[in-house]
């Protein structure tokens, strides 16, 4: 029997096979990226799409990460396109996603404003950014301005202050899930603009037994337990900050329910918790 090789069999046809399974312009073969997220102060919020060339595509906003309307249905020129949201100013805090052949972008970006006014504010970071630094987070603060972490194993505050134009520890860091106190010491209103990636999946913020500062994963607002999903037990206390009148409003759950009303935090804003046992805050982010 005559020995065939492969070459034989299967003839070198001049990348035709290649050219045959290559995909038509248009046809989407990755989903979508959002890149380069950036809020320019009391202005526009901007970022990049990472996108096939020549597809269909959805930018789409949403206040609360369930809701979301269309700001532009169109098709890329090429594969690398930018979005300029001229109405960003009028949000306090926004989320962005892409569609592109029933395909949602790999990430969920955003910004969120939190105002500083004088004195004291309990406050979070609800993104993943590229830099979760202080440093990066709290650029050209004021002379004076300080952040304070609260460290458990210590029980005190840390104190992080800008002192001849610089943070002390300018690698701390502050995360989704964590809380500090920021004192902004001029008489004037500070605003921050946190900008970057929204978390997804199911996601696990453990609370300890005790005093500690704790933030919600998600850039979310409402009821701690009934919207956030926070649970509670007999004995827990909640303490939020009001920022206006520069004093703390105590919570207690003495009894299965509320003393006063349910404690609402805003996005950007931390509390204090104490815990009679450690509990897993567990919530959950999707595009579906």
């Amino acid at each position: 029997m005559t020995n065939m090789n492969s070459k034989a069999i299967f003839p070198d046809v001049g990348g035709f096979i290649t050219n045959f399974i290559r995909r038509k312009k248009g046809e989407i073969s990755t989903p979508p990226v959002m890149l380069s997220p950036k809020r320019v102060p009391y202005g526009p919020f901007v970022f990049q799409v990472q996108i096939t060339e020549g597809c269909s595509y959805e930018i789409e906003a949403s206040r609360d990460l369930k809701n979301w309307a269309v700001l532009v249905n169109a098709v890329s020129e090429c594969e690398t396109i930018e979005y300029v949201d001229a109405d960003a100013s009028k949000f306090s805090y926004r989320f962005y996603r892409v569609r592109a052949g029933g395909l949602f972008s790999t990430n969920v970006i955003g910004y969120a404003v939190v105002p500083l006014p004088p004195g004291y504010s309990l406050i979070s970071n609800p993104f993943k950014a590229a830099n979760n630094s202080v440093i990066a987070l709290l650029p050209a603060m004021p002379e004076g301005t300080a952040c304070c972490k609260f460290e458990m194993k210590l029980f005190k505050l840390t104190n992080n202050v800008v002192k001849n134009g610089k943070w002390s520890n300018p690698s701390e860091t502050l995360s989704p899930g964590e809380g500090a106190l920021v004192c902004n010491p001029t008489e004037e209103f500070k605003v921050i603009n946190f900008v970057g990636e929204v978390m997804q999946g199911n996601l696990l913020n453990p609370v300890p037994s005790g005093f500690s500062i704790r933030s919600s994963l998600l850039p979310q607002s409402g009821r701690l337990d009934m919207d956030l999903g926070l649970p509670f037990s007999d004995g827990d206390v909640v303490h939020l900050y009001d920022r206006d009148k520069q004093s703390y409003v105590e919570h207690r759950y003495p009894s299965r329910k509320w003393d006063l009303d349910p404690p609402l935090v805003a996005v950007g804003e931390a509390f204090w918790v104490g815990k009679s046992a450690p509990v897993n805050w567990v919530q959950r982010s999707t595009q579906a």
